[in-house]
């Protein structure tokens, strides 16, 4: 079965004809097809419109098309067959923690699924990162934790995005204070999803200072080089996150 746009959104459907030279009307038909794919106007199993159409409805050329549809199928969003047209893969074949098809998500603080994933993957690595931490970090490694920190809560309970980046910062430091090379790869794979759960599990602003609290246990474990004390902190600032986003 075809997904076609609501009635009525044609004009999300036209952002490339304002766009001017042909990377930028090419790049502006990836972002529209991987935001409908994921904000779930086309679905797993759906076809997508037949060539012709998408040329109508975003007003571009067959090329433009094409070459969305090769970077949609490099990213593991959909499947293009000859004579049969181009299918949405099962979400499992998405490469979700890739920045690009993070940017591409219409509203991803309200992907409950994907949110809840991320919190159960950083239950599985973070805490360890805290226990490498305290053994390992160095003296400019607690400096930017610490940084990271005095700037949460200096952003409390004001300015909400501020409290984000700091999160997002602190958590960067903490991981780059393990000094283990592939947990420093995750962190840069995880950021754009990170970002996108402080805002829900931050958003609570009521809660930020329990929070706030959480992670300053956590910095000074890592401070006294206490590796359970770090770990056990890093528990139950995550769970802190968990009855946040389950109080969202």
């Amino acid at each position: 079965m075809t997904a076609r746009p609501a009635d009525g959104d044609s004009e999300a459907w036209r952002p490339a004809e304002a766009a001017g030279g042909g990377s930028r009307v090419h790049d502006s038909v990836v972002n529209v097809l991987g935001s409908r794919i994921l904000g779930g106007t086309y679905r797993p199993g759906d076809m997508l419109p037949r060539e012709e159409e998408l040329c109508t409805l975003l007003g571009v050329s067959r090329t433009s098309i094409r070459e969305a549809v090769k970077v949609l199928s490099a990213k593991g969003l959909v499947e293009a067959r000859r004579r049969v047209g181009v299918r949405v893969l099962p979400r499992d074949d998405w490469r979700l923690l890739d920045p690009v098809v993070l940017s591409w998500h219409p509203d991803i603080q309200n992907d409950t699924e994907l949110v809840a994933g991320l919190l159960e993957a950083r239950r599985i690595f973070e805490p360890a990162a805290a226990e490498l931490a305290a053994r390992r970090g160095t003296g400019s490694d607690l400096a930017a934790i610490e940084a990271a920190f005095n700037a949460m809560r200096d952003s409390i309970p004001h300015d909400l995005e501020g409290v984000c980046r700091a999160d997002l910062a602190f958590h960067r430091s903490l991981i780059g204070a393990s000094h283990n090379v592939v947990l420093k790869g995750l962190v840069g794979m995880l950021e754009a999803a990170l970002s996108a759960s402080f805002l829900v599990t931050n958003r609570l602003m009521e809660a930020q200072s329990r929070a706030l609290a959480a992670h300053q246990s956590v910095l000074e474990a890592i401070r006294m080089r206490d590796t359970a004390g770090a770990r056990a902190a890093m528990n139950r600032l995550l769970d802190i996150a968990a009855d946040d986003l389950h109080a969202g």
